[in-house]
């Protein structure tokens, strides 16, 4: 099975992001994807990296005067290896036979998609002010809320994983593969030659893709609920247990599910058994175990 992690699997709400936060985050989730492999399952993971790309930017932001910053795919590729390491250390401490690997993974886009016209992911820090984020040198950005303005990035959508032929030849008994973080490092061909490209992709997405890649049939998204709600955080919001694809394509369409929260996941779960897998389970990380034993979380099938 693919299993995807959440951004939280790592910093929780109300932590700074220390590294010592960060690894006892990691361990608490490595620890139940390990009871997973003891019992036989096979495993390809991947994950967020939402807050560790904010985090980097704001520190390259206020070295600048004396480091350059680098651009946002290289932002990527640093905490795909900044997480993959914490994560395999914790993973081989839990399973000390057992192989772990990253993979910084980059995936192709299309320079053409519509996204780069009408960038839309916020990424990065909040700024109090319009003249404030204008100041940092941010040409495109959104009214966060309440909380302030924030860059606005492309997101188009994953089309090909570079490294897949590598990943599938390391994948077997005994081998866990981590790949695709923060959703993969974000290229376009150009002039024939894969180039990085000002962009994020979304990891729901992304792990579709890798799933429906390597042929696998379950795909896991871990979250910070522990089911899909429709009428979320209302009066008359109701927890869905079991969905099948038409019924979700019919939430979908009645906007039952936030852009940037649970939307993608849900079109993630739908495009995943459309194009071959079989089960997409949503749930929150704390119930990895029981949502694979069929005990909560919310079970797509056909």
């Amino acid at each position: 099975m693919v299993i995807a992690l959440g951004g939280n699997a790592l910093i929780r709400e109300h932590e700074t992001g220390k590294y010592s936060q960060q690894m006892a985050n990691v361990r608490k989730t490595c620890e139940q994807i390990a009871k997973l492999v003891r019992r036989g399952y096979g495993v390809v993971l991947t994950h967020g990296n939402g807050p560790q790309v904010g985090n980097l930017q704001i520190r390259m932001m206020a070295a600048a005067g004396a480091v350059p910053p680098m651009p946002l795919h290289v932002d990527v590729a640093m905490t795909q290896a900044q997480i993959g390491y914490m994560l395999q250390q914790s993973l081989g401490n839990f399973l000390p036979n057992a192989e772990v690997a990253t993979f910084v993974t980059e995936v192709l886009v299309d320079s053409k998609d519509s996204a780069f016209r009408k960038p839309a992911k916020p990424i990065g820090p909040f700024y109090k002010s319009e003249s404030e984020i204008r100041k940092a040198g941010v040409k495109k950005y959104v009214k966060a809320g309440g909380r302030g303005f924030r860059k606005i990035v492309a997101s188009p959508m994953p089309k090909k994983i570079i490294q897949l032929d590598s990943i599938r030849k390391f994948t077997g008994k005994g081998r866990i593969a981590i790949v695709c973080g923060g959703g993969g490092i974000p290229v376009a061909r150009k002039n024939g030659k894969l180039r990085g490209v000002e962009a994020v992709i979304d990891k729901d997405h992304c792990a579709r893709l890798l799933g429906n890649s390597l042929g696998l049939k379950t795909l896991v998204i871990l979250t910070d609920v522990e089911f899909v709600y429709l009428n979320y955080g209302r009066e008359n919001q109701m927890r869905l247990r079991k969905a099948s694809v038409s019924t979700l394509k019919k939430c979908l369409k009645k906007g039952h599910f936030s852009e940037g929260s649970m939307k993608p996941k849900v079109e993630a779960a739908v495009d995943f058994i459309n194009k071959g897998g079989r089960k997409v389970i949503i749930t929150s990380l704390n119930k990895l175990i029981p949502a694979v034993n069929g005990k909560t979380g919310t079970i797509i099938t056909r």
